[in-house]
């Protein structure tokens, strides 16, 4: 019922640099920018090879990854599925979006999982969406053409030439996150129907992983084994980890546009390696990780 991974939803206090610093961190323009007419507040979208990023305008300064989406095939049959297990299902709700000049709407219908339920982390289900509007359907674009109806602020301007394919980010590897209670955790996930492809113990490491995949994304749970289960705390986001081909080529071009980058280290998968974006990433634990690819 569930059929793939949407979306990443990072929230931002100033949109503008918010757009930028991430059209900067993936090597690309945003494909599309969009309105929300109830809230008033801004988004853009960020598409990448296995999913979209959006960054999101927030009210009150608030930073950080605000939520994830999956795709839903059947909203009606996964909300029984899910019911009938005893989770909270909240209402499904039409929404739309309007791009800059009110051109290019688009529509879709969400549903929530009840944060008590999602142990505290935001998870939406999309169904019935419209295709995101590009090219002429956009309207102004993202190169800091007036927006002339005024109902949208013009795009942030991003002066830079995308980066070549081997210098930008090409996916999303995993999204971490950290649960008290992983067991309750790992049940949750399972009941939501999405793949078990890991659950192992590192002692070592005093952790205990358990991956979920859908639509080319992990899922990554991470627990301490260094205490009890506390089932009444909420889990909480770790971060994005984000696949790169060539992670000294991405390293150079980032330090090169002032970004704070961790030098390149292995990788706890052997054959990987990795480097941590400390700033600026609006809130946001960012790891680049250069997969082992297969051999052609």
């Amino acid at each position: 019922m569930l059929s793939g991974f949407h979306s990443a939803v990072i929230d931002v206090g100033d949109f503008e640099s918010g757009v930028r610093d991430h059209a900067r961190l993936l090597g690309r323009d945003p494909a599309w920018q969009e309105w929300d007419p109830d809230s008033g507040l801004r988004s853009a979208f960020f598409p990448v090879a296995n999913m979209c990023l959006e960054i999101r305008e927030a009210r009150g300064g608030k930073a950080g990854l605000g939520g994830i989406r999956l795709v839903c095939d059947d909203r009606e049959r996964f909300g029984r599925h899910l019911e009938s297990g005893g989770l909270e299902v909240g209402p499904a709700r039409s929404c739309r979006a309007e791009g800059p000049d009110g051109r290019g709407i688009r529509s879709w219908i969400s549903t929530r999982l009840d944060r008590a339920a999602s142990r505290g982390i935001p998870i939406e289900w999309i169904s019935q969406e419209s295709d995101l509007p590009v090219g002429d359907e956009a309207g102004a674009g993202f190169r800091g053409d007036p927006a002339e109806s005024g109902r949208i602020p013009a795009p942030p301007v991003w002066d830079g030439a995308p980066a070549a394919p081997e210098s930008a980010i090409r996916a999303l590897d995993h999204v971490v996150i950290f649960s008290a209670d992983p067991e309750v955790t790992r049940a949750l996930y399972s009941r939501l129907g999405i793949r078990l492809a890991l659950d192992r113990t590192f002692e070592e490491r005093g952790l205990r992983l358990i991956f979920f995949r859908i639509g080319g994304v992990t899922i990554e749970i991470g627990g301490r084994l260094d205490g009890p289960p506390e089932a009444g705390r909420d889990d909480r986001f770790g971060g994005l980890a984000w696949q790169v081909v060539d992670l000294e080529a991405i390293h150079s071009r980032l330090v090169g546009e002032g970004f704070d980058v961790s030098a390149i280290r292995q990788g706890h998968k052997p054959g990987t390696r990795v480097c941590t974006v400390r700033d600026p990433v609006h809130g946001v634990p960012t790891l680049l990780i250069e997969p082992v690819f297969p051999a052609r």
